[in-house]
């Protein structure tokens, strides 16, 4: 048991070495911390572009009651205030439900802009779901997954706290709803 923990944190975070891209795509979750790490990929040169989803909101009613703005609009802020400029970003029109939802967006956006490579950032922990998602549409676009360092899961220790075992639970169990056909929507269909 004492191996077997540590082995599964480690299965789940994907840290691929990266190399010059055609672009950098920020998964939607966790605002800022994805932002700043594409940021970060962006002023090392390591691509000219970087995409932002729109995904669904849960919240979009209080958000707008609050006076907040969208969090695609939050999140291109969080890009413009860390020094990538607005002609560099691309927003993702179409709304997406969930991670293998917005890979589809992202690769038909590849595709016509006849990318070869891209940079896909996310969280550690949500890592493996999106390299495991990804390698599934058989894309003939290469796809580099990296984890944002701005958030922390302890992959060697996870199971010591409450935030690393809900992030292990949520994650296999994305993993085995994909791997079981997706039978669990990502929203109850009369909820809107």
């Amino acid at each position: 048991m004492a191996i077997a923990l540590p082995a599964l944190g480690t299965w789940l975070v994907v840290a691929e070495p990266l190399v010059p891209s055609d672009a950098i795509f920020v998964l939607e979750g966790r605002t800022p911390s994805r932002e700043v790490e594409a940021a970060a990929l962006y002023h090392r040169r390591l691509a000219p572009i970087v995409g932002v989803s729109r995904a669904r909101d849960p919240q979009e009613l209080p958000r707008r009651l609050a006076r907040l703005p969208p969090i695609q609009d939050l999140a291109h802020l969080v890009l413009t205030n860390t020094g990538v400029p607005a002609s560099a970003i691309v927003r993702l029109d179409a709304e997406v439900q969930n991670t293998k939802e917005e890979l589809e967006v992202i690769d038909g956006l590849a595709h016509r802009h006849r990318f070869r490579r891209i940079i896909l950032v996310t969280s550690p922990s949500h890592t493996r779901r999106v390299r495991i998602l990804w390698d599934a549409r058989g894309s003939d676009i290469e796809a580099r997954v990296h984890p944002t360092s701005y958030e922390t899961f302890d992959a060697l220790r996870w199971w010591r706290s409450r935030h690393g075992i809900e992030a292990m639970i949520h994650e296999l169990g994305g993993i085995l709803n994909f791997r079981l056909g997706s039978v669990v929507p990502t929203f109850d269909s009369g909820s809107r």
